[in-house]
């Protein structure tokens, strides 16, 4: 099914214009209005947030049950999955950049650094969408104050603490979910159990388990390689000394079977196992007795461990990556020279330690082992002027050293560099008391640093046939920096239309110039007979991103409509090349309406994404398709719920940007789903 303009455009109208239902049911709780991280670290929510910030809350998951990341944040603009048929992991693209940490992941503030090199994204994760609580996405390197490297954002999954499941009075809660899905056919099950002590410390426990068949597409082809088997697990423990400090300390697991691979000769079938593990400590002390301490800091672990086994020959291989960090800031609160100050002071760093091993093939060519240590520091200042002014200024400062060998001479390759990045931001209310109060426009200046990778530098050793070529590590890699303009409009308004209605809007052009961008080079052969000549990571570009995002929300309490989308424009502005990870255009648009004194709520999404025929390799491009979702569930008490999707509704056939080697999509499909929960 193509995208009808003309239907589309009146569907996006309506979406934002729908006011009918019951005032009486209505309600200001839009996802907009959601407290979450933002760009300065604190929390807030994002229609007051001076940057391009969305939110996925735990109200949408269940809405939504989504199965994979790509379900999660398919709607949230600026953004794209690349999410492989034949892989359990999960790539994110923000603004066209991916791969390599220009988008920094994080579980509960715990950096997720896997990759490995082939056929697919330079950099995936792994988590199951039922550990997940809340999904924050910052666009652009406005959020340099969460680490080194992410030029193209940071996307934060936060799991639940034992007293966020906990209701108020109760010591001891448990729920259990089922779910039966359709196309793919398979279940989930999951169950969560938590416990608290005289309100001091608590602890709880979550277990996740999916079993799923191959599905199959739009044209009725089975998708080979797309059954899997997840067993995720989620441990938490919650100890508040007193009213001021507390201390989260959390486990997260996740064991993935799959089957990758096209079954020939050059791409043969491997089983797959992957386990994944990140723990984590979380400590806060935020004091009663002086606005000058609010202090966090945070350490954690992340261990990936990939093996595989060819199913031909039975020869083993792996890929394993650890990550061990820090992260420390504290914000002082004063009021000085008729002006409210925040002073953010903080220190980070990580250290990634990688080792691969393949004896009978390149893996551990594609992906060399090696170590790498980056780590900073930043300051931050922020002035308010009553509700009309806000300014932000900070400087960041990063430096990298990595380590490994010539995987041919077997000579040590070392890299460093270090630098200072600034931003500024400016906001202005102007309208405080006026017809257009609830108006805020902002501008920012940020500038974001990636050092080369591992691999990036010491990649080295020989493809395997039939494309026999060599690899080249490039010590003399110099980091990327980004350097960000946004304008950005946020906008929100109670009792528009009705007593008692929200409507929020956020809105944002950006341009971003990427200095020293860094991909693949094929050299000059050194013989006239070579098919191939050497391959080698260089700094090949400048490259030039900009565009338009929007999201928007109403909400009568009745009645309620969202619209979100992107344009998204990208190229090497040396040479005008367009840049082959820049997504289509999108547009996502959900009605819905809640019935039953708001127990019972129906509705339905549609997603649209324009072709993309805007990349230098014919193999990327995309086809335009649309698809449509529906969704129902029934809560009538806060002990039980169900209810059921249909998605693809009418079956389109279609693939996604960026997953040419992964297989079609899935055609019609949904599940049904119930949980029932108790405490006392």
């Amino acid at each position: 099914m193509k995208v009808n303009r003309n239907w589309l455009g009146a569907v996006s109208a309506l979406a934002l214009t729908v006011g009918v239902g019951d005032p009486a049911l209505a309600r200001n709780d839009t996802v907009l209005d959601t407290l979450t991280l933002s760009a300065t670290r604190e929390d807030d929510a994002p229609i007051d947030q001076l940057s391009s910030t969305s939110v996925v809350t735990e109200a949408e998951l269940e809405r939504i049950q989504p199965d994979t990341v790509e379900d999660m944040l398919r709607a949230v603009p600026g953004v794209t999955v690349q999410q492989d048929a034949r892989d359990t992991g999960s790539a994110i693209n923000v603004r066209g950049l991916q791969d390599f940490g220009r988008v920094n992941v994080t579980i509960d503030g715990a950096r997720q650094n896997f990759q490995r090199s082939g056929h697919n994204a330079n950099g995936i994760f792994y988590i199951d969408p039922e550990l997940v609580e809340k999904v924050t996405v910052i666009r652009g390197p406005v959020a340099n104050v969460f680490g080194s490297g992410a030029i193209g954002g940071v996307v934060t999954f936060e799991t639940i603490n034992p007293f966020d499941f906990l209701k108020p009075g109760e010591r001891i809660a448990a729920s259990a979910k089922g779910q039966a899905l359709f196309n793919g056919d398979g279940y989930m099950t999951s169950a969560t159990g938590a416990a608290g002590f005289w309100e001091r410390f608590g602890v709880l426990a979550n277990v996740v388990y999916r079993d799923q068949d191959n599905y199959e597409d739009g044209d009725g082809n089975e998708i080979i390689g797309s059954a899997r088997e997840i067993l995720s697990g989620l441990g938490k423990a919650q100890l508040r000394f007193n009213e001021e400090t507390e201390l989260v300390i959390g486990y997260v697991s996740n064991d993935s079977k799959y089957r990758s691979g096209a079954g020939n000769r050059f791409s043969p079938f491997r089983d797959n196992e992957v386990e994944n593990r990140t723990a984590t400590g979380k400590f806060t002390w935020d004091s009663s007795s002086t606005d000058l301490i609010n202090l966090t800091g945070n350490a954690y672990w992340t261990g990936t461990r990939a093996e595989q086994v060819r199913l031909d020959s039975g020869v083993e291989r792996f890929f394993d990556i650890e990550t061990i960090g820090i992260d420390v800031y504290n914000t002082s609160g004063f009021f000085a020279y008729g002006f409210d100050h925040a002073l953010t002071i903080g220190l980070d760093g990580f250290e990634d330690t990688v080792e691969t091993e393949d004896p009978a093939g390149s893996g551990d060519v594609l992906t060399p082992s090696g170590e790498r240590r980056v780590y900073g520091g930043f300051i931050q200042h922020q002035i308010k002027h009553g509700e009309w002014l806000d300014i932000i200024g900070a400087l960041r400062f990063d430096a990298y050293e990595l380590q490994g060998v010539n995987g041919d001479t077997l000579l040590p390759i070392e890299s460093s560099g270090d630098r200072v990045s600034p931003k500024i931001t400016i906001g202005l209310s102007p309208f405080q008391g006026l017809a257009l109060h609830g108006l805020q426009v902002y501008g920012t200046y940020a500038e974001g640093y990636r050092a080369p990778a591992i691999t990036e530098t010491l990649v080295s050793g020989f493809h395997p046939p039939p494309a026999r070529f060599e690899f080249l590590p490039n010590p003399d890699l110099r980091p990327e920096v980004g350097k960000t303009l946004e304008l950005g409009l946020n906008y929100k308004r109670d009792d528009l239309f009705y007593q008692g209605d929200a409507f929020r809007l956020k809105a944002a052009l950006f341009h971003n110039d990427v200095e020293d961008y860094i991909g693949g080079v094929w050299l000059p052969p050194e013989s006239p007979m070579a098919r191939f000549g050497p391959y080698q990571y260089q700094n090949i570009a400048n490259a030039e991103i900009e565009g338009f995002e929007l999201e928007a929300t109403y909400d009568t309490g009745g009645w309620f409509a969202s619209l979100s989308g992107h344009i998204i424009r990208g190229e090497d502005a040396d040479t005008g090349e367009y840049l082959n990870s820049i997504p289509p255009d999108k547009l996502s648009t959900t009605l819905g309406m809640r019935l039953i004194n708001e127990t019972l709520t129906i509705g339905a999404t549609l997603h649209a994404v324009a072709e993309q025929n805007r990349v230098a390799s014919d193999d990327l491009k995309s086809e335009a398709h649309s698809t449509v979702d529906l969704f129902a569930f029934y809560e009538p008490n806060e002990n039980f719920t169900f209810g059921g999707t249909i998605d693809n509704v009418f079956d389109e056939d279609y693939r996604t940007f960026l997953n040419a080697q992964g297989g079609d999509s899935a055609g019609i499909g949904g599940k049904v789903w119930a949980k029932v929960r108790f405490g006392t």
